[in-house]
Order: C-alpha cells, then sequence, then structure tokens
C-alpha cells in the first residue's frame, strides 16, 4: 500500500499543470511552471506550489481578461 506522501505526490503530478515535490538534503522541493521553493515540510511545500499555481492563473486570466477588453473597445 502506498503512502500518503506517495499518494498526494502522484495526484500533485496529474494536475493538469504538474507540480513535482521532491525530497532531497532534508528539505522538500517543489516546482511548477516556472516556479520553484523548497520547505521541511511536506504539507508547507504543497501549499506553496499550490499556491504559486493559483496566482499564476489568477494573472492569466486577468491578462486575457484585459486584452479580451481591449480588442472589443
Amino acid at each position: 500500500m502506498a503512502s500518503i506522501e506517495q499518494d498526494l505526490m502522484v495526484m500533485l503530478q496529474h494536475l493538469p499543470i504538474p507540480i513535482t515535490i521532491t525530497w532531497q538534503s532534508n528539505r522538500y522541493h517543489w516546482q511548477c511552471v516556472e516556479g520553484h521553493g523548497s520547505s521541511p515540510d511536506l504539507v508547507e511545500a504543497t501549499e506553496q506550489g499550490l499556491t504559486y499555481l493559483i496566482a499564476t492563473l489568477k494573472s492569466n486570466t486577468s491578462r486575457l481578461t484585459e486584452n479580451n477588453r481591449g480588442s472589443t473597445a
């Protein structure tokens, strides 16, 4: 049976935009799109990666909305 940590990492890798978390030098390292970071705690590393992903998506959506408004005006 797989551990909860392994299940979580597999789930993150299967997101439409994957978040990769690895364990190196006593820290969890996360990477998503062009962002990356590290934490000694798996939950915190997951939160940081998801927060980065959501902020990136919100920023891209805002830019698309602004561009669409500009092209129809």
